[in-house]
């Protein structure tokens, strides 16, 4: 340092002989700014693996650019479910399945934790309805590709019914933590539905922790509505599924606003999938369902009329599977009714849909009207507002009903009406209602009635109107006339033809007085009678109720007392019962033989001896028809001639 150089600390090179080498003046320069940049910096090519590489610095732009040409275009990712389903590789999930299944083969869980995390991570959509209102029920598994559903039925197949039911519970809490984890779920979702469809079981299985879950996470209404979802989507398949979990998961939460709207078109969906298939509902679910939803309060106007609507097609399933004994249904129905009578307005939605399943019980089940008479005094504001909704819609409803059985309600209420009219304090509903009695006793009375006056009436005209057809023959000489010489024999010709005059001059008068008056009479006489004929109609109805009574008992009693009677001579006679039965059976078949047999000989003989010639069918038929035509123009020209003569007549003094 003593002579200003740098000097080199470290080993000395030594030569050959061990003298030290000197260092030239070149490389005694100093280092304090470091090394150059071109004894740091890389060469511009280099080889990597015996491959001459280009370096992007030293070649710049160009390098860069070729770069970029070399790059594949990288594929844009799919923004629907069925774009992602296309998306999936086949081969790679089946190598997936069986790579799990021979690593852990006792393990089939981790079998289907695998696939869903799969299928999780190859299906990244946000979905913004978690529903899928707006898609086909069956969504998104309609979608699915054929060899992806099948690669996916297999192995939940091969896990076993017991070890699928855990997956599906374990799926559920899945689906609800991933999501509040703010990840994607739609492969969750796609072997939840699977599963569903193919256990419907699966969704009520577990009811009360199904519940615990949804209540967790029904203020979060994404996660809310997907496991709504995926609970209902086991009644797409068995509709008693559908209909059980809706009652005891969906309906829990109707007036939520969040859900209301999910949970009334879903049971629109369950009924009109299951409408027309062989769905049936007992009538304990009936009354259960009308009682569940009377206590939903808290929907809106338009949620409300729609529960409304689900609820009518719900009972329409009921009556359609239900047969023809209806009694306990009506009674029980009748009584759900508010002990207030109902009209018009007043008649809400609800009470609607009942009223509407009396009018069906007593349209399937006659007997429903005998069980209504009963109630009449336990229910009677209640059958006020049934009567006033059978006569408000008569024209809809009197098709259905049996007039008859109708006619005989009807007309009791009235009774029990007028009773009740009797007292000091007159109750307006009995007012009204006895007025809608009559109106309907006045609709199905019919105003048709034999006209036995103007019947008596013609059949005089129609007498002398012969008579005058036989004086027409003769030109009008009335002595000529076989009328006139029946007469001439019996001495009576010249006052018999005075008495013709004055008796056709006086019948065609009195022919158009009663055309004139008759209709004003009689209703007069009609109203007059009219009490009468409502006494006779009501002790001829009490008759036959008391007549059908006392047979419905003596039925009662031997098909009570025919078991004990057979049974009584089975003990005593063995076997007779069983012979009497055999022979019977024979003798009706022997009979039933030998008729079948003689009818077609009898047939064949009339068709081949009797019916040919002038009485083949067709001869016959056309020679009827002839008469019957004649006949027609005869009468017609009587009628009109007869119309003639009376105004003829009509006009001598």
């Amino acid at each position: 340092m003593s002579s200003g150089q740098w000097e080199v600390v470290g080993k000395n090179k030594k030569s050959q002989n061990g003298k030290v080498k000197t260092i030239k003046e070149d490389e005694k320069k100093p280092t304090r700014n470091g090394p150059k940049p071109e004894d740091v910096a890389p060469p511009t090519k280099s080889y990597y693996a015996g491959m001459e590489i280009d370096d992007p610095k030293a070649n710049g732009k160009k390098a860069s650019k070729n770069k970029k040409k070399a790059e594949p275009p990288k594929p844009k990712p799919p923004k629907t479910i069925e774009g992602a389903f296309e998306a999936i590789d086949a081969t790679e999930l089946a190598n997936i399945i069986t790579t799990n299944k021979i690593r852990f083969s006792n393990a089939p869980l981790v079998w289907l934790k695998e696939v869903a995390n799969f299928l999780n991570s190859k299906t990244q959509i946000e979905v913004e309805d978690p529903t899928f209102s707006t898609q086909d029920p069956l969504y998104p598994l309609s979608v699915l590709p054929a060899e992806i559903k099948s690669s996916l039925e297999t192995v939940l197949s091969d896990a076993g019914k017991a070890n699928a039911q855990l997956f599906f519970d374990v799926t559920l809490t899945a689906l609800a933590n991933d999501m509040s984890r703010g990840q994607l779920v739609n492969g969750h979702r796609l072997l939840l539905q699977m599963l569903a469809l193919e256990y419907p079981e699966f969704c009520v299985a577990s009811l009360q922790k199904s519940a615990s879950l949804r209540n967790s996470y029904q203020n979060r209404p994404p996660i809310g509505l997907s496991l709504l979802w995926a609970f209902g989507q086991g009644g797409f398949s068995d509709f008693s599924v559908g209909l059980k979990a809706w009652q005891e998961l969906f309906l829990p939460i109707i007036e939520l606003k969040n859900y209301s709207k999910y949970v009334v078109g879903y049971l629109s969906q369950l009924l009109d999938r299951h409408a027309k298939m062989d769905a049936t509902v007992s009538q304990e679910q009936l009354l259960a369902m009308f009682d569940m939803v009377n206590s939903k309060k808290g929907l809106s106007k338009d949620m409300s009329s729609d529960l409304m609507k689900q609820l009518s097609k719900y009972k329409d399933i009921y009556f359609n599977k239900s047969g023809a004994k209806l009694q306990v249904t009506f009674n029980q129905i009748i009584k759900k009714l508010p002990n207030q009578y109902l009209s018009g307005s007043n008649l809400d939605p609800y009470n609607r849909v009942l009223v509407e399943s009396l009018v069906d019980c007593l349209q399937r089940d006659d007997s429903c009207n005998a069980t209504w008479r009963q109630l009449f005094h336990r229910c009677p504001k209640q059958s006020a507002t049934l009567l006033d909704y059978i006569d408000s819609n008569w024209a809809q409803i009197s098709p259905k009903l049996k007039q008859k059985s109708l006619k005989m309600s009807v007309t009791q209420y009235k009774e029990i009406s007028v009773e009740t009219l009797k007292g000091k304090k007159k109750d307006e509903t009995v007012v009204k209602t006895n007025k809608i009695c009559q109106d309907i006793l006045d609709r199905m009375t019919s105003t048709r009635r034999f006209p036995w006056l103007w019947a008596s009436f013609i059949l005089l005209l129609g007498i002398a109107g012969l008579i005058a057809y036989d004086v027409s023959t003769v030109n009008g000489n009335f002595p000529k006339s076989a009328t006139g010489r029946l007469l001439n024999d019996l001495g009576i010709l010249e006052q018999s033809q005075r008495a013709w005059q004055k008796s056709l001059s006086a019948s065609a008068r009195g022919y158009l007085w009663l055309e004139t008056n008759t209709p004003i009479y009689y209703a007069q006489a009609a109203e007059i009678a009219k009490p009468y004929g409502q006494l006779s109609r009501d002790a001829f109805t009490v008759g036959l109720k008391k007549a059908g009574i006392l047979y419905g008992n003596i039925k009662d009693y031997v098909v009570e007392k025919t078991p004990v009677v057979v049974a009584t001579i089975e003990h005593y006679v063995p076997g007779l019962v069983d012979s009497v039965v055999g022979y019977t059976t024979m003798g009706y078949e022997v009979v039933k033989k030998y008729s079948v047999e003689y009818y077609q000989f009898t047939s064949e003989y009339l068709k081949t001896k009797v019916f040919v010639g002038e009485w083949a069918p067709e001869v016959l038929q056309n020679k009827t028809q002839s008469a019957l035509n004649v006949t027609r123009f005869h009468v017609s020209s009587y009628f009109y001639w007869l119309r003639t003569q009376v105004d003829v007549y009509s006009a001598i003094p």
